[in-house]
């Protein structure tokens, strides 16, 4: 049985040579949504504490409401209407990402699997499951949903390889998948933490290096948990 060692070391020799691919690839498939290993923080959410933030202390802090009694009433509808008009864009956005980003994901991992199986990769493969966007995003919807409904880093667990699942079965309904990853997570889920909790010495860098590094580390840690499907996949179901 490999441990979390032997899958980065598969990931590294399925990397030799295409990491500027697999940089390029990961790297547009998280602009469009797609969900990856590494994940930051939404600029969405920024702007919106930035509005909070101008009405809590136009409410409270009376040396800013001197400045504010100061603009004319127009001036500062125009303000709050720019401003406004920037959160409703990064919501539309955030939106598009969602939906697009779910077949999106299938892709990435497509594209993860063959480079796991020594296979020819292309950057369109991203755009490979596209024909399967309706089963791509009620898979994501759902797990987003189900996971609200029962939180819990174990249920998450559970069903992280559904993504993997449908993408080799594209004739199986999100819930099926879901279903099978439950089954093939069942005494692997431990191994699976092992195996991400391995990269965070790598993370760490990463932060130090104000966040380019994650341009590596990610494809890294796809490959390998792609590994790691692989070899899963292949045992018997309970």
């Amino acid at each position: 049985m490999r441990v979390a060692s032997d899958f980065r070391e598969l990931a590294r020799r399925a990397l030799s040579g295409k990491w500027g691919s697999a940089v390029l690839t990961t790297l547009v498939a998280s602009i469009l949504g797609a969900d990856i290993m590494v994940n930051g923080g939404s600029s969405t959410s920024g702007i919106t504490n930035s509005v909070t933030n101008v009405v809590n202390r136009g409410n409270g802090d009376s040396s800013y409401n001197g400045i504010l009694s100061t603009m004319s009433i127009t001036s500062l509808t125009y303000i709050l209407g720019a401003m406004m008009a920037i959160v409703t864009v990064l919501i539309v956005v955030g939106l598009v990402q969602y939906v697009i980003g779910s077949f999106v994901s299938l892709g990435l991992i497509q594209y993860n699997l063959d480079l796991i199986d020594g296979k020819d990769v292309e950057f369109g493969q991203i755009f490979s499951k596209a024909s399967m966007f309706g089963k791509a995003f009620w898979l994501r919807l759902r797990m987003g949903i189900l996971l609200l409904i029962i939180p819990g880093i174990i249920k998450s667990y559970a069903y992280s390889m559904s993504g993997f699942i449908l993408a080799e079965n594209p004739e199986m309904t999100a819930k099926e998948a879901m279903q099978v990853s439950g089954k093939m997570m069942a005494g692997n889920k431990w191994r699976l933490f092992c195996l991400q909790f391995s990269f965070i010495g790598w993370q760490i860098l990463c932060i130090l290096s104000l966040g380019i590094g994650f341009l590596w580390l990610t494809p890294y840690m796809n490959a390998a948990t792609a590994a790691f499907y692989d070899e899963i996949s292949r045992e018997p179901l309970n």
